[in-house]
């Protein structure tokens, strides 16, 4: 990582790096695999409880599986997934009101809050930020 200039290079590392500890990990259960399909899918975009309910779990044995086989609570994962997607479309150049009410947001104060606490910087800031790196 020391010797990658570029960030894509810093990324392409650690995805590798990833890749191979999760090659050699223990594999993950069928519903905590179907959980985290149905965060990406829905883009971080569902509660809790219904996706318990989608496992035929109870909100209790989904956060101890999914914690333990994924890192992350299921709702720290959906919390990431809705911001990764934020991010991208911060990026691709959409106005943080057009963002917070399309990745379900309860309003641009709170992306805003978001976006703070995870990448450090404003969501303006951000894609001024990331469509200039490299």
């Amino acid at each position: 990582m020391a010797d990658a200039v570029t960030w894509q290079e810093r990324l392409t590392l650690v995805d590798g790096f990833l890749a191979r500890r999760a090659e050699r990990g223990p594999s993950m259960s069928p519903e905590v695999a179907a959980a985290w399909a149905t965060i990406v899918a829905r883009r971080g975009r569902i509660r809790v409880g219904d996706l318990a309910a989608s496992c035929g779990w109870s909100r209790k044995r989904l956060w101890s599986r999914f914690s333990a086989q994924i890192g992350l609570t299921p709702k720290r994962a959906a919390m990431l997934v809705r911001f990764d997607h934020a991010a991208r479309a911060l990026r691709a150049g959409e106005s943080a009101g057009s963002v917070a009410m399309a990745c379900g947001y309860a309003d641009q104060p709170h992306l805003h809050r978001d976006v703070l606490a995870l990448a450090g910087c404003t969501p303006g800031a951000l894609a001024d930020r990331t469509t200039t790196a490299d």
